[in-house]
């Protein structure tokens, strides 16, 4: 394994803004990620603050062990209970097969940034993900996509899921899911690694009840030997121990959802684009009624009301349902960077493009509840690249940034052209325009004797030029497949590291490099040094 940095520019305004940290948009955070110093004074902050320690360790050990974490992982648990502990977190919402590999990315930046601060301020900093199993997004987890001659093939999960239902609530139909899994394994080509992969993920099937049971055992599969720590932010015994927060966030909703509302006018005058759709009246809380997690709101009398009016409560039931059945309610995207923070002495969180986005609104949430906001690093950003790809990239000279930020779908049409002497197109035209003037008599001439000949020799013309159209798509589609071979290579590449029109980590899985390359290079990744300041990186497989 190679790893190669790769200057990326962001396509995301706000994004490139915070990388280069232009003061306009950093007065949004109270932390530049970038700086070491930031990290020494977080750290400072963070040990002098309280936590739930005690409650969260033996939380974590419960769930971890169900989950079949390792020892170094109950170690770095173990760790929590000591004031000097901290954390680097981020997290991601419970993906089919582990999902797209941002998820996987963003786990090998949690670890390496928490290896990193570990060493520098020479205290013990603990790598957690929070696995988002509250939310409900289920068109987001239904599907695969896996590479198929050069294409790309959308695989779906036959399992029914409730739209409001949480991923930490799914209960998986072990028989559906083993007859994906075999699916999926048949859409790939067999290699030494192939019987391995489906036997292990085969028996993680078998040992999980719940979507994010299933996750989780993989990733900590994926991930042995790291100390990663995984938390289901939808875990019914987590929202015991989260009682008392909910209460405060409930008490402090006014402030938290105006100033998130002001920091949100306040990006959109700088020309940032509303990623919130922040209002005065949001609850910033789900609740479950009648068995679906519903977003709730707050109207002109102050109660508390389900968005489309499931429900109505005071704020008095409310605090009383926060102290006696917590599991009832959860957060948003507002207010579960807070609850985050309430409960883990946060270092630092890793986060997406997207996450930076939003999270540049909450400044005013973290101040409502007397919190600063951590530090917000930018996760790292990989493509693979396997030699099949580099040899076809030397081969046909094309550019690897080239290819993985636009494609190469230009260079297939250049290529295409280029086989063509003299140009097909051109020379078709060409020939329409002679025999147009040639043509040019006998149009006139007909015209001249009545109308309707006018007409009909303007029609002839027409089917003359069809007829040439004709033949130049029968030459085309000759010179299509006596180049077939090298028009796959193109679609390969395009495939491979652009496929969607976008990042590669964006929409395949893990299935094809595990299978191709085994599971190593997940815990390979994880383990080395990186600059958080580079926005990507080459894995050369």
């Amino acid at each position: 394994m190679v790893i190669q940095p790769l200057g990326l520019g962001s396509p995301n305004k706000l994004v490139a803004d915070y990388r280069t940290e232009l003061p306009s948009i950093m007065e949004s955070f109270d932390f530049s990620p970038f700086r070491q110093d930031s990290y020494v004074s977080r750290l400072k902050e963070l040990q002098a603050r309280a936590y739930p320690r005690e409650a969260l360790v033996e939380l974590l050990h419960k769930r971890n062990e169900e989950w079949g974490a390792d020892q170094a992982t109950f170690q770095n648990i173990d760790k929590l209970a000591d004031s000097r502990t901290v954390a680097v977190v981020g997290g991601q919402q419970a993906g089919l097969f582990t999902g797209p590999l941002l998820t996987l990315h963003k786990i090998t930046s949690i670890i390496a940034l928490a290896s990193e601060q570990s060493e520098k301020l020479g205290t013990p900093v603990i790598p957690v993900f929070w696995i988002a199993g509250e939310d409900h997004d289920v068109e987001e987890i239904n599907h695969i996509f896996l590479p198929n001659r050069n294409n790309m093939k959308k695989l779906k999960w036959k399992q029914h899921l409730t739209e409001k239902i949480a991923a930490s609530d799914v209960k998986l139909d072990n028989e559906l899911m083993h007859d994906f899994l075999r699916e999926v394994v048949a859409s790939l080509p067999e290699t030494a690694f192939t019987k391995d992969m489906h036997r292990i993920i085969s028996d993680i099937l078998d040992q999980s009840g719940t979507f994010v049971d299933f996750f989780a055992k993989l990733i900590h599969y994926l991930y042995k030997e790291t100390g990663l720590v995984l938390l289901d932010s939808g875990d019914p015994k987590l929202r015991q121990i989260e009682r008392p927060f909910f209460r405060e966030l409930i008490s402090k909703q006014p402030e938290i959802s105006h100033g998130v509302y002001g920091a949100s006018q306040r990006l959109q005058q700088l020309g940032y684009t509303d990623v919130l759709g922040a209002e005065t009246e949001d609850a910033n809380l789900f609740c479950y009624i009648e068995g679906e997690r519903t977003l709730l709101v707050r109207d002109d009398q102050g109660n508390w009301r389900g968005k489309g009016d499931e429900a109505v409560f005071t704020e008095e039931e409310l605090l009383l349902m926060a102290e006696s059945n917590p599991e009832r309610l959860s957060n948003n995207v507002v207010t579960r960077p807070l609850m985050q923070d309430y409960l883990l002495p946060v270092l630092a969180f890793i986060a997406g493009p997207g996450e930076i986005q939003y999270w540049a609104n909450l400044k005013p949430g973290f101040e409502a509840v007397g919190f600063n906001m951590p530090p917000v690093m930018p996760r790292l950003s990989f493509t693979m690249l396997d030699s099949k790809v580099e040899k076809l990239l030397d081969r046909y000279r094309l550019s690897v940034e080239k290819a993985i930020t636009s494609g190469v779908e230009a260079e297939k049409i250049h290529y295409l052209a280029a086989q063509q002497q003299p140009p097909i197109a051109v020379l078709s035209e060409q020939v329409k325009l002679a025999m147009a003037e040639l043509h040019a008599p006998l149009r006139h001439s007909a015209a001249a004797i009545a109308d309707d000949l006018g007409s009909l020799a303007e029609k002839n013309l027409r089917h003359l030029e069809e007829d040439i159209d004709f033949l130049v798509k029968r030459m085309e589609a000759r010179i299509k497949e006596q180049h077939r071979v090298a028009l796959s290579h193109f679609d390969h590449i395009q495939c491979m590291l652009h496929p969607e029109n976008g990042l590669q980590e964006r929409t395949w899985n893990v299935f094809s490099y595990w299978n191709s390359h085994g599971v190593e290079i997940w815990r390979e990744l994880s383990q080395k040094t990186y600059d958080f300041t580079t926005s990507h990186y080459i894995v050369k497989l």
